[in-house]
């Protein structure tokens, strides 16, 4: 067995663990650093899909890349209310830089890899013309970004507070400055994930993209799964309405993808 399989089913088995200490709240508070453990695997398999889909070094660099950009734009949402609105933490999620939790820049890392993969199939079944491609790639991504916040904010928020926002609106008083700066750090990373892999040589590599959209619902998934048994309606509503469209649009991209042009 590969050390990347096992840390794959590592991830599995961490994770059904998690999800019923987390949804029944039989966490203890010595077991808080398990929380920690969950964003430094679901990052670390975002990691490996992309070393198995292009090469080591090339996915070394897109990583330090995305995990330093999100730290640095979380940075300024903690110390300047920039971007996401004003916010701290609660939580202890362990090491952190210019006081933001070393975990988030992982966490981003599997949001971006998890949406361009499954971006890529939808953009399968839709014909874009080459110049607005790279417009149409970077805003799905960034929708599939938004709807997993969707259910993480109000979770993390309402039920665990991990962080807490000082504001007020009508989703559970999460400023709407919060989702539009996911969708645009999200933008702007996946429009330089497009330019520094377009003219890469992706592998065939099926198992570790199933993964990864596996990996992606099992997010959402739990996240759902709290909002519903705290009856949080409107995330459960808003959320699984929003990705039942984003994975329908992924379903017929796989089950009808357009032949590309010669």
């Amino acid at each position: 067995m590969s050390i990347s399989n096992s840390i794959y089913r590592f991830f599995i088995l961490w994770y059904i663990c998690g999800v019923v200490l987390l949804t029944f709240d039989l966490l203890p508070p010595w077991l808080e650093w398990a929380n920690s453990v969950f964003l430094y695997v679901s990052g670390s398999l975002a990691f490996l899909y992309l070393v198995k889909a292009y090469n080591y070094r090339l996915a070394s660099l897109l990583s330090l890349i995305v995990i330093a950009a999100t730290i640095f734009a979380e940075w300024l949402g903690v110390t300047y209310g920039f971007l996401f609105g004003s916010y701290h933490y609660e939580k202890d999620f362990g090491v952190q830089i210019m006081g933001v939790p070393l975990t988030i820049g992982f966490a981003w890392l599997m949001v971006v890899v998890t949406s361009r993969v499954l971006t890529l199939q939808v953009m399968n079944n839709i014909r874009i013309p080459k110049w607005g491609r790279l417009f149409a790639y970077a805003t799905i991504t960034s929708l599939f970004a938004v709807v997993m916040d969707l259910a993480i904010d109000p979770v993390a928020y309402v039920v665990k507070q991990y962080w807490v926002w000082e504001a007020e609106s009508m989703y559970y008083n999460i400023p709407f400055s919060n989702f539009m700066g996911w969708f645009v750090l999200s933008f702007f990373i996946q429009i330089f994930f497009y330019l520094i892999l377009k003219g890469q040589d992706k592998r065939d590599v099926p198992l570790w993209e199933h993964r990864m959209v596996v990996l992606y619902i099992l997010v959402v998934g739990m996240f759902l799964l709290i909002a519903l048994t705290a009856q949080l309606w409107l995330c459960f509503i808003v959320t699984t309405l929003s990705l039942f469209v984003l994975l329908l649009l992924y379903w017929r991209g796989k089950l009808h993808a357009i032949p590309k042009e010669k």
